[in-house]
Parts: structure tokens; sequence; C-alpha cells
């Protein structure tokens, strides 16, 4: 899985899963919370929605709500894609991945195991394909023999509090220089309630933010303080499915091309997991730390693979 070094300025983390993009490939790490309820997400307990919103309220539950640990659980697709200008000219890369996950205890973590399906839209050759997946079938074995051999450490009782609904994760793009992370924009951010609206028959509270005045970010998250923006939450499940944001300065023009976006998806069996999200340093060179492209990481096809042992029964062969 030889990948261009062009493919290296962007980098991705998640808040259960650490990824890693490199010119040697893609790095996946996970990892389980030790209990049910993650620290996020002690002692929070359901915000006000009707007549007087308690924004400050809904903004702590929103948080703990993408706090979970369930995209560990996960095989998926992820598409990595990058679009630079050089000397006058557009050019575009993009790779496919299968993304799979060794089954984590809690309190464990462990190593993903990626497979390239694709690159620039051209399918690895199938002969080349199966062989890779038996490859990737070995190494995923002695990782999960690896994550078992390892002592996790114990907590003596749950936390009470309130469980958490998705996993919002965190994204860095050009090695790091910059960071999108949905819990940023909530804790730092002022929100202002707008309106109600339907989504894909979903009701959404949309919200448009700015930063706090005396706000402290991260160097890799310092281009937040420059932003302006709407967040929308889902109304049932008060959790984050959706982020996009401009620069303070941006015209209603260029407010259609928005510097940094993020959405979420919900699955059948209610779990929120990233969908996609986009950094845009193309039309806003100037915003982010020495990055001038456009980056975008793209998550579908999620299954949660479950197995079931039963009491052995001892049946005579016809």
């Amino acid at each position: 899985m030889n990948l261009s070094k062009d493919v290296s300025q962007a980098v991705m983390l998640l808040l259960a899963t650490f990824v890693c993009v490199n010119a040697q490939g893609i790095q996946v790490k996970g990892a389980k919370d030790k209990t049910a309820i993650p620290p996020a997400c002690e002692s929070i307990v359901p915000a006000n929605l009707e007549n007087n919103l308690d924004v400050k309220a809904l903004v702590k539950e929103s948080t703990c709500k993408g706090s979970g640990d369930m995209i560990s659980d996960y095989s998926y697709i992820l598409k990595s894609l990058k679009r630079e200008a050089k000397k006058n000219q557009i050019k575009e890369e993009s790779i496919v991945y299968e993304v799979f996950m060794p089954v984590l205890p809690n309190g464990a973590h462990g190593r993903g195991i990626l497979l390239v399906t694709s690159r620039d839209g051209v399918p690895v050759p199938p002969q080349e394909l199966d062989k890779e997946r038996v490859r990737a079938g070995e190494r995923l074995e002695k990782e999960e023999k690896k994550v078992t051999s390892i002592p996790t450490s114990q907590v003596p009782s749950n936390p009470v509090g309130m469980l958490p609904l998705g996993s919002y994760g965190r994204f860095a793009f050009g090695e790091g220089k910059a960071v999108v992370d949905v819990r940023t924009f909530l804790t730092n951010c002022e929100l202002t309630f707008m309106r109600r609206e339907q989504t894909e028959g979903r009701e959404m509270l949309v919200f448009t933010f700015t930063p706090q005045p005396n706000a402290q970010f991260k160097d890799n998250e310092r281009y937040i303080a420059q932003l302006k923006g709407e967040i929308r939450i889902d109304v049932q499940d008060r959790i984050v499915t959706r982020l996009v944001a401009w620069p303070q300065t941006a015209t209603p023009a260029n407010e259609k091309v928005p510097a940094v976006s993020y959405e979420m998806v919900r699955l059948p069996t209610g779990v929120w997991l990233p969908f996609e999200t986009r950094i845009n340093g193309t039309d806003y060179p100037g915003l982010f730390d020495r990055i001038a492209f456009y980056s975008t990481l793209t998550f579908s096809e999620y299954k949660r693979f479950a197995t079931e042992v039963k009491d052995p029964k001892m049946e005579t062969p016809p």
C-alpha cells in the first residue's frame, strides 16, 4: 500500500480512534473507555428545550452525546481526497480504504488494519486485492492476540451520568497544523439560537456561533478565533449533526464556500458516527497555518460485527 507523499498533508484523529496519514500509509489506533459513561458525561442531566431554552446545559449534553467510543466497534470505508493548485493547475488525489478494528475490551487500545481498494478512482486489481485481504486478515488476527495479551486497568464502579449516542471524532490536517474538533466549537464559542427546522424528518435546533472573547485555543485550533458559522443539534438525540463555518470577514458571496464543515450520520441502530469533514485552505489560504489545499475525509458503509458463543451440543452424524 504505497501512497503518494502529497497525501501526507492530511492527518485525521478520532476521539476513540487515532488515524494518522503519512507518506508510509495510514495508521489507525483505537481505544475503548474504561466505563460506559465517559468523563464528559458524568453528572450530566437533560437540558430544557422548551420556551426558556437552556443553551449552556444543551452544550454540555451535546458534548457528552458525541463522546462515545463506539466507532471502534465498526469497520467502514474511508475516502481521503486532496485538491491543490500547483503551477496554475488543479491536482487532485484520492485513496479509498477499508478499515478494520480489532475487538477491544473496556480500557484497551489497539491498532486498526487498513486495506487500500482504490487510488484516484482506479480500483486495485482483483487478484492483488485478494492477496491484500488475506494479509489484512492475518494482521488483524495478530493485533487481536496482542490486545488480549495486554492487561487492562479496572475501575471499581461506573460513574453516574448520561450515556453517549455517538463519536464526534477529532480531525487534523496538514500534519496536525489545523484540527477540527466539534467539542472545541461547543465549549469555546457563543451559541445563539435562531430557529427550529426539519431535516430528513428530524427536528433540528439551528444556532449561529462566534468565538467567546476570552477563549483560549491550542496552536492548531487558533483559526477558530477568526470564524463564524452555524451548528445544528438534533432535538431528540441532543447531538451535533452539522457544523459549517466561514471567516468572520467573509462576504455573502463567498460564504457559499465554507472554510470548515463537518457532518454526522445516524445509523439504523440510532448511533451517530462521522460522515464527512472538510477543510478549505484553497479559498482561504491565510486562515490556516501553512495549509493552502482543500481536503475531505468521508466515512461510509459502517458495519458492526458481533459473535455469540452458545453451549456446544454433540450430535450423531447422519
